[in-house]
């Protein structure tokens, strides 16, 4: 216990330090957000502030654990494995534009001024819900008096008023909020904006990831390139017969294809049976009519530039 203390005791000081400032921080925002009414425009900057300040007290915890545990990178921003950090940017991004969308699409419908229109008769109500059919948050409710009563109207000489089924004809008052052009046009442009600047991100991470892929996939071809170390026979009489089996030594053969001899100003002896392995490739060569000297082996892997092997003495 003592030499695990040593060895991890300031990375745990560390975390415990992170864990506890941000229980204090997450305790000290909810506080804070009760305080707020829920119509502030301090809100949205409170949530935004504050979950990006307990995203990095908790990625510094992250960061403590892994390096407990030998996962850490040197080479990266706080120690994280590759990627992480574009991971936290591209997600952070996906969730702020949830948020806003919220909220803007909650600001800009209740948003407006106050109107009202009081002690209309039916007529008129009616009329002024068809003039007006856009209208936000229309209401109409029947117009009471101080004593809560539903108030009637009244033809010129005071009489109530009656519909054809004698029921009274009451008065209402209608009440509806006015649009602002203005906020409404500008919480479009910033829900573009930020939804570009989510997909910029979004597509730049993923990009990114590609592009890595693709480097180490290509590192890992260079390192497992094909290598020729011995080829048999290197001399072949043409007295001892004209078919001969030739073997090609190395590493990464597996792939190979076509084998044949080649020789400038001679038509190349293409090889048959082709037979390749990881470390060897056997196949037959038939030289009947091949001229005399020096003839270069050439392998070729798919439509991949040929490769020169080695080299055949055909002597007669």
């Amino acid at each position: 216990m003592e030499e695990v203390w040593k060895t991890y005791g300031g990375r745990i000081l560390l975390g415990s330090a992170a864990a506890v400032l941000a229980l204090v921080l997450g305790t000290g925002f909810l506080v804070l957000r009760k305080l707020i009414p829920n119509d502030s425009a301090g809100v949205l900057p409170l949530l935004a502030i504050g979950g990006i300040i307990l995203l990095m007290l908790m990625l510094t915890f992250v960061a403590m654990i892994f390096s407990m545990l030998g996962l850490t990178n040197n080479q990266q921003a706080m120690g994280l494995p590759e990627g992480s950090i574009r991971a936290v940017i591209a997600l952070s991004l996906i969730v702020l534009f949830a948020i806003l969308s919220v909220f803007l699409f909650h600001n800009v419908s209740t948003s407006g001024t106050a109107n009202s229109i009081v002690r209309l008769s039916d007529a008129d109500r009616l009329q002024f819900i068809k003039d007006h059919p856009n209208a936000r948050d229309l209401q109409a409710i029947v117009t009471k008096d101080d004593a809560g009563k539903p108030v009637v109207a009244k033809d010129e000489k005071g009489l109530d008023l009656k519909n054809a089924d004698g029921s009274p004809k009451y008065l209402y008052d209608v009440s509806y909020r006015s649009t602002n052009s203005a906020s409404e046009d500008f919480a479009k442009q910033l829900l573009v904006l930020l939804g570009t600047l989510m997909t910029a991100v979004t597509s730049f991470y993923l990009g990114a990831g590609t592009v890595t892929s693709a480097v180490r996939a290509s590192e890992t071809s260079e390192t497992s390139a094909t290598t020729f170390t011995e080829v048999t026979p290197t001399k072949h009489s043409i007295a001892k017969g004209n078919a001969i089996k030739l073997e090609i030594i190395g590493t990464n053969l597996d792939g190979i294809s076509r084998v044949r001899l080649v020789r400038t100003g001679e038509t190349p002896i293409d090889g048959t049976g082709v037979t390749p392995a990881p470390t060897k490739i056997t196949c037959d060569l038939d030289l009947t009519g091949a001229p005399t000297g020096t003839w270069s082996i050439e392998v070729a892997e798919g439509a991949r530039p040929a490769k020169i092997a080695g080299r055949l003495e055909i002597t007669a």
